[in-house]
């Protein structure tokens, strides 16, 4: 079943970001079992430490070692639409007509992240609160 929480949700101005994003999110299920995280400045934003004013760069997303291992296999049919995908040892880059999708490898550097979901359809990671 294909989700449509980004579409639904408007999270991007673009309407074809959107219809992306849920099109990656349905296959990278569909490939690992597993779900997408939005990290970076997108993630920010959902989380309030950014506001929507910032112009994003590219879309961040991470996956566990094990899901990114089953991507670099499946690469060539995460995502149809891609102009080319890029593979590093730390991420995908998924090159669009304007636009990046990445997809990073869960690392340790990602441990002092919480899980959240935005408008509880939508995951994503961010800074821990410090403890006061």
């Amino acid at each position: 079943m294909q989700e449509n929480n980004f579409q639904n949700l408007e999270i991007f101005e673009a309407p074809v970001l959107n219809e992306y994003c849920d099109i990656l999110v349905k296959n990278v299920r569909e490939i690992t079992g597993e779900n997408l995280y939005l990290v970076g400045s997108v993630s920010k934003i959902l989380n309030g430490d950014f506001t929507e004013e910032y112009r994003i760069k590219d879309i961040d997303f991470i996956v566990s070692m094990i899901g990114f291992q089953k991507l670099i296999r499946n690469k060539n049919i995460l995502f149809p639409m891609a102009k080319m995908i890029e593979e590093r040892p730390e991420r995908l880059i998924i090159y669009l007509q304007n636009f990046a999708i990445e997809i990073w490898n869960y690392l340790e550097r990602n441990t002092d992240k919480t899980k959240k979901l935005y408008k509880d359809k939508i995951p994503y990671l961010c800074q821990l609160e410090p403890n006061l």
